[in-house]
């Protein structure tokens, strides 16, 4: 793949970074979905229960949101993120070793609750990474993500067909080998805080900066908007392989909607710069909101595995657009001394809490009243996340009312 050349004001060579960071988000996205993608259906062929794989991943994603509080705030006041990511990374690859040799319930829950709380950290961290790099590679952000996308459906594939042949025990094999790779890829990489960012490292963070952040209502508007769109987006995900399972379908088949579904983002991201530059990010908000609505109830009323899996390229207009600009709107909005943090609390209500409220209740619904009436159910709430986003672009945008923190 072709890397886009761009030179900073210094006269430094961009490209390579640009590249650097293509490499690194697809081995890692390949990495985490070698885990992720596949702990549903390892949890499903243990024999549990809906409502008991429910609380269990809520756990995960609890876990997950303490981790990208505590995560958050620690790289913000030891002004790294490099360092911190690298650590995190070579936890959270013993504890992945450690539950795929597992059956006993107990020690299932300790190892997802310690693997959550790395796993959503290091998620959320890539993207800061990102983020808070020069300007050059955060217009590129989509870019960069789409490269995530493609790892993450290529792995979905290929360990799907692992699994088949050679069984469970051969994830956390892979995940191992996934690790080292990433670890080699990301000691040349440059860490994103540190003077370049504009920020004194010595000045503390204080309480005040923190309260003015959790006060201001257009990043709390952002977050229920985007809380109910995840909640969403987490239980389609979860049910459609829970579906294609019911159905008889194999871990092939498992894989194979993953990577329907991570293949359809990547066009998309790609052209995210250009879809910023054409629409506002709230038009954007908008129209993948009403995506998804329309998308839960296509699902809600599936019959068969194939349309199940051809229901995944949805994540074109739905994913693939909500995931980048939730980054740039909650980024928009945020001060230069609260960066990570902004974005580890955003990801940690809308992609944390939500995951907990929907998998949580979603997996009780379903075994109550059906997976049908649960998805029609998240439907709704994705239609009052689409009114919330009409609200939201008739109040700010068009007065370009964005409500800057000061740092």
């Amino acid at each position: 793949m072709e890397s886009i050349c761009y030179f900073r004001k210094d006269g430094v060579y961009m490209g390579a970074s640009l590249k650097q960071f293509q490499k690194m988000y697809f081995i890692f996205y390949f990495t985490i979905a070698t885990f992720w993608a596949f702990a549903v259906p390892y949890l499903n062929s243990l024999e549990i229960s809906n409502t008991k794989i429910g609380v269990i991943i809520s756990l995960m994603i609890f876990a997950g949101v303490i981790g990208q509080f505590i995560t958050g705030y620690l790289c913000d006041i030891k002004n790294t993120i490099k360092k911190i990511f690298i650590v995190y990374m070579i936890l959270l690859c013993c504890s992945v070793a450690l539950f795929f040799q597992s059956q006993n319930i107990t020690y299932i829950i300790i190892l997802i609750s310690i693997i959550g709380f790395f796993q959503s950290s290091v998620m959320a961290l890539g993207d800061s990474w990102v983020l808070e790099s020069s300007s050059e590679i955060k217009e590129n952000f989509g870019s960069i993500r789409a490269l995530g996308s493609a790892g993450w459906g290529i792995a979905a594939v290929f360990v799907g067909k692992v699994i088949d042949k050679t069984g469970w025990h051969s994830l956390y094999i892979i995940y191992i080998i996934c690790t080292v790779v990433l670890f080699f890829t990301l000691l040349n990489m440059q860490d994103a805080k540190g003077k370049s960012n504009g920020v004194n490292p010595l000045e503390p963070i204080t309480s005040r900066e923190i309260k003015e952040l959790f006060f201001n209502k257009q990043y709390i508007q952002l977050l229920v908007i985007f809380f109910l769109l995840f909640s969403a987006l987490q239980a389609v995900g979860m049910f459609s392989q829970i579906i294609i399972n019911n159905y008889g379908g194999t871990k092939f088949q498992v894989g194979l909607y993953l990577f329907v579904a991570a293949f359809s983002e990547i066009p998309i991201l790609f052209l995210a710069k250009l879809l910023r530059v054409r629409y506002k990010l709230s038009q954007l908000l908008i129209f993948s909101s009403f995506a998804l609505t329309f998308r839960m109830i296509l699902v809600a009323f599936s019959s068969n595995i194939s349309l199940i899996i051809a229901l995944g390229s949805f994540q074109i207009v739905t994913f693939s657009i909500i995931v980048f600009i939730s980054k740039y709107l909650i980024d928009e909005i945020s001060p230069a001394k609260l960066k990570t943090m902004s974005q580890m609390i955003a990801m940690a209500v809308y992609m944390g809490l939500s995951g907990i409220f929907s998998t949580t209740l979603s997996g009780w619904l379903a075994d109550v009243i059906g997976i049908k009436n649960m998805l029609i159910f998240q439907g709704v709430l994705c239609f009052f996340a689409f009114l919330l986003s009409l609200r939201y672009h008739m109040y700010y945008y068009p007065k370009a009312k964005i409500t800057h923190l000061q740092s």
